[in-house]
């Protein structure tokens, strides 16, 4: 659970501010409100191959990923994020990653590495058991260009 939220809040540590990224106050971010009663089979299906793959490193269940997307205002997109994310997972980790700190090291670098490009990814990383050309390749590996998480103001 401790993993869960550290991932939570530091994907919730940047925003969309004008042009530029900037980072917030994560207490000052609360959690959205649900945007979709349900959401289609087809991004269910989709849930769950990412579930598969990530719960044992963040700790986010099928029903809890739901929820989640369900408060999203487009699904998809984060989906769409988290599935790039998957595919280099998988493929970096296909020979290793036998210890969890590994799996887990993996994973922060390619959360990072969907809100920032690689070299800032890597930077802002503090590596424990990969060493930087290893990170280097880690994040080399997801290929969608680097989008920070959108969180929004309300009076």
């Amino acid at each position: 659970m401790k993993i869960l939220l550290a991932i939570v809040l530091l994907a919730l540590s940047t925003a969309l501010c004008a042009q530029a990224p900037t980072t917030v106050d994560t207490n000052q971010v609360e959690i959205a409100p649900y945007r979709h009663k349900t959401l289609p089979p087809a991004l269910l299906t989709r849930i769950r191959a990412l579930t598969d793959t990530f719960e044992s490193v963040d700790g986010i269940s099928y029903e809890q990923a739901i929820d989640l997307y369900r408060r999203d205002v487009n699904p998809e997109d984060g989906l769409v994020l988290y599935e790039e994310m998957a595919r280099a997972y998988r493929q970096f980790c296909a020979a290793r990653c036998a210890a969890k700190n590994e799996k887990v090291e993996v994973y922060q670098l390619l959360l990072l590495r969907t809100m920032f490009p690689s070299e800032q990814a890597v930077a802002r990383m503090t590596l424990h058991v990969l060493s930087a050309a290893e990170a280097r390749s880690v994040v080399g590996l997801y290929s969608l260009p680097a989008k920070p998480i959108p969180v929004y103001k309300t009076e």
